[in-house]
């Protein structure tokens, strides 16, 4: 199964083999299967709350075994994520891809909140949420995690924002992803566009709020024109 552009990306941060990897939200698992093949990591845990989702993905690995290398292991959690226990001698990467930001920060401060701070110091967390972004990123930062890295993905005409964080990291996580922009590509410039649009349309619900939020993302393109004048 070829990945998609998003799930090559995140496949793509894992470029140095980790203990554990944790594929959450995973839907039918073509990330972990791919990172499984190519021994990404000693073990894959695929974690999702769907029962019938992870019983056909149980049977789909138990037929896939024969052709997975012999030095990593696999294992199917049907729970909730923010119950996840990491191992603190370990290195994990949380892998969350496919959800609302919303949910995405209550699940990442779940499993915060449920390990300990030896176990969270070895952890990446690589998100990837389907909307929200900016509440998501507000979040992030009140629970004390740094920037590893971060990218917008272009894929079916629609943009992603990549992040990967940890709480080693000492680079700041911002609110509006300011290393990830590229405003001389007309994609970036239209994701930004969508994104004051979709804000100045809520500004009714909370006037003081939302026009915080849209000064924020409004300074991207005010730090483009300085740039390109100086």
């Amino acid at each position: 199964m070829k990945l998609s552009k998003r799930l090559s990306a995140i496949s793509a941060l894992i470029n140095k083999p980790v203990d554990v990897i944790w594929d959450c939200c995973c839907d039918h698992g073509y990330l972990g299967i791919a990172l499984l093949k190519r021994s990404a990591a000693k073990q894959v845990n695929f974690v999702d709350i769907v029962d019938t989702i992870m019983v056909e993905l149980n049977d789909q690995l138990k037929q896939l075994s024969s052709t997975l290398p012999s030095n990593t292991a696999w294992d199917v959690q049907c729970q909730d994520v923010r119950a996840i226990k990491l191992n603190q001698n370990q290195q994990n990467v949380v892998v969350i891809a496919g959800v609302g930001g919303e949910l995405l920060l209550n699940l990442v401060a779940g499993i915060m909140a449920n390990n300990t701070k030896a176990a969270l110091a070895n952890t990446r967390f690589i998100v990837c949420p389907i909307h929200h972004t900016y509440t998501l990123r507000t979040g992030l930062i009140k629970l004390g995690l740094g920037l590893e890295s971060e990218q917008l993905i272009s894929e079916n005409n629609r943009i992603y924002e990549l992040i990967e964080v940890s709480v080693s990291s000492p680079a700041a996580l911002t609110r509006t992803g300011q290393s990830m922009w590229d405003l001389n590509l007309p994609a970036h410039m239209q994701y930004l566009d969508q994104l004051l649009n979709h804000y100045n349309k809520m500004l009714n619900k909370d006037e003081l709020y939302f026009q915080k939020v849209i000064t924020d993302y409004q300074s991207l393109n005010d730090y483009k024109n300085d740039d390109f004048n100086h």
